[in-house]
């Protein structure tokens, strides 16, 4: 099984047949606090965090371990947990990470932090947090340009994995250049379910990428999310045989 779940911003959960992963949680002071934890309690719990910025961490997330003392945290070495919080794994980027079966691969964020590969029950899930192509207009060419070569390098590592869910950025701030990111990752990774994040609740943008031109290779394997907390219930290949 494979579930996604969109939570708010860069916030999603994934379910697969043993793990219940969150990814990036955000609650904007509870507006948008979606999660029964206890819900998932049959299953290994992984939270992960990418990065220290309030868009993509919530410390309301070391309450659920009060309740569930098992919670496993994947944290990257930017975030620095309460001291009473247990089954902490801090993390830098270009590592590779064993947790019972599951195994954590980290790239370097081109902004703050790490990105996530994550390996779990046959499953290849890939967060961006804040790794992206960060185009702005108004900076200089050479900042662009930096910008650009890192996040390529960065992303073709993945080339020969199988992507089954890929969570990338696209921007809205960055006007015309919100798709870079998500074109490049199509155009050189396998993926099979993109999830489009990080749009700060301007779902517009979903318009925007099933009529943008340079989506037409691709444009049917991006999820079209239409409301926080949602819910993406996606196909195995065996089922679709």
């Amino acid at each position: 099984m494979l579930n996604v779940t969109y939570l708010h911003h860069s916030g999603f959960l994934v379910e697969t047949e043993k793990h219940c992963m969150i990814f990036d949680y955000f609650t904007e002071n509870e507006k948008y606090n979606f999660i029964d934890i206890a819900k998932y309690a049959s299953k290994k719990i992984m939270v992960f965090v990418s990065h220290f910025h309030h868009d993509h961490y919530d410390r309301a997330i070391f309450q659920w371990q009060k309740r569930l003392p098992q919670i496993q945290y994947i944290l990257s070495d930017d975030v620095t947990p309460p001291s009473y919080v247990k089954n902490v794994l801090k993390v830098h980027f270009g590592k590779s990470y064993t947790v019972e079966d599951v195994l954590i691969q980290t790239f370097h964020s081109n902004d703050e932090g790490v990105a996530f590969l994550v390996k779990a029950d046959g499953k290849n899930i890939y967060h961006a947090g804040d790794l992206n192509w960060w185009h702005w207009n108004g900076e200089s060419d050479n900042f662009n340009k930096g910008i650009a070569g890192m996040y390529r390098k960065e992303i073709d590592y993945m080339k020969k994995t199988v992507l089954d869910v890929a969570f990338v950025p696209v921007d809205p701030r960055l006007e015309e250049n919100y798709i870079l990111g998500l074109d490049y990752v199509m155009k050189t990774i396998e993926v099979k379910n993109a999830f489009p994040m990080h749009f700060w609740e301007d779902y517009s943008i979903f318009d925007r990428l099933q009529q943008e031109e340079r989506t037409l290779s691709y444009r049917n394997r991006i999820a079209q999310i239409h409301h926080r907390n949602e819910t993406f219930v996606l196909a195995n290949e065996e089922e679709m045989a």
